[in-house]
């Protein structure tokens, strides 16, 4: 594989850039005013490799949210429960993987959600916020970098934009 050209290397840069500022400016009015450290590596997938299986819209959104609430309903059961922190936040990691695996969502980033709802003591509003507007947020910049026209862009993204265009 060779590497991409130096304007696509320069969209990466500046989309991940946008990406990130973007969800900084549009957190910084919430009760979690911090990026979640999975976005940058989401950034790395959706800009990356777009074509990918684990950018597709439905890993990056499915994924994300799946790990999210494993890791919240594991602290809730060590808040009910008790027990070791490391034992139910491997768990959540575990059933992480698991959940996306079954429902076919695999977005590697995504498995760090759970740590995050832990160090955080993350209560179920952390879905509204940040995790959705950052989802949003970078999903966008994702969508307009990966849909410039050549050279710049890596053409149609998402896959499923792509079938549904070259049916039409």
């Amino acid at each position: 594989m060779k590497p991409p050209p130096p304007a696509r290397l320069l969209v990466q840069i500046t989309a991940t850039m946008a990406a990130l500022l973007g969800t900084h400016a549009v957190l910084s009015f919430t009760e979690h005013p911090w990026l979640l450290p999975s976005l940058g590596g989401s950034c790395v997938i959706l800009l990356g490799m777009p074509r990918g299986i684990m950018a597709q819209p439905r890993s990056f959104f499915g994924g994300h949210v799946l790990a999210t609430c494993m890791g919240l309903l594991c602290r809730l059961c060590h808040e009910n429960l008790g027990g070791p922190v490391a034992f139910w936040l491997a768990l959540a990691v575990g059933l992480a993987l698991a959940g996306m695996a079954l429902t076919r969502t695999i977005h590697s980033p995504a498995g760090a959600n759970p740590v995050v709802v832990f160090a955080e003591e993350a209560s179920f509003g952390f879905i509204l916020s940040p995790l959705l507007p950052g989802l949003v947020t970078v999903f966008l910049v994702a969508l307009l970098a990966n849909n410039l026209p050549r050279p710049w862009g890596a053409g149609p993204w998402p896959r499923f934009l792509a079938a549904r265009l070259s049916r039409n």
